[in-house]
């Protein structure tokens, strides 16, 4: 509660707008960025001009708060891609209750471990799982990180973005998962439909990453209760 308060008195609130790019990759990091309602996508960039989504961050998380503790400087585009409302903080201002709290130390490393870890995962689930079952995974994971709501505002391009591949592409990807009931698709919005059934269509990647969250909160919990590191 403390590191919260102390954040708090340098923390702003702003609303932002879907396509605002936050960063570019190689460019120093000034202000750590928390969604509350929003999305925000990291993006890597090929010198060929070709994009890629590598991981999102929504509620659940930050953007910037790795980086200002460390080098300072974050190496990857980060775009809104649903708009919302964010809070906003100062990297210097969070770098100094980094340094002089364990406490935000420890979440910070909970956070990174399980940053990690999904992205194993979704290493694996680019090489191994189709399209529709990858498209089905993230639109549970954007669900959830926009605080559960069924409206999710993403266009074709981004979509393409988020699983490699052509807008054609995810035009046909979609419609299957259209016709399957699972969601509503229109240009620029999906609407989840069925949940339960979009997690059955989603390949094992999401349970997977919902397993991995609950197992590194548990250990880091458990060694809180008997003060193990």
């Amino acid at each position: 509660m403390a590191d919260f308060d102390r954040l708090a008195k340098v923390a702003g609130l702003v609303d932002l707008e879907r396509g605002l790019v936050l960063y570019e990759a190689e460019t120093t990091v000034d202000k750590v960025w928390f969604p509350e309602t929003g999305l925000i996508s990291i993006i890597s960039c090929m010198l060929s001009g070709s994009m890629i989504e590598t991981s999102v961050v929504g509620c659940e998380g930050g953007l910037g708060f790795i980086e200002a503790a460390g080098g300072g400087m974050v190496f990857s585009r980060a775009v809104v891609q649903v708009p919302g409302r964010f809070v906003s903080v100062p990297a210097a201002s969070y770098r100094a209750a980094f340094d002089g709290s364990a406490s935000l130390r420890s979440t910070v490393q909970d956070h990174t471990e399980l940053l990690l870890t999904e992205a194993r995962q979704a290493m694996a689930c680019v090489a191994l799982h189709s399209a529709p079952q990858r498209l089905a995974w993230w639109l549970l994971e954007a669900q959830d990180r926009i605080g559960g709501s069924n409206q999710l505002p993403l266009t074709q391009e981004f979509l393409a973005v988020m699983l490699g591949v052509t807008r054609p592409t995810v035009s046909i990807v979609a419609s299957e998962l259209q016709r399957a009931g699972l969601i509503n698709y229109r240009r620029g919005n999906i609407t989840v439909l069925n949940r339960e059934g979009l997690e059955r269509e989603a390949c094992e990647c999401y349970a997977t990453t919902q397993h991995f969250r609950r197992q590194i909160e548990g250990l880091h919990t458990g060694s809180a209760r008997t003060g193990t590191e």
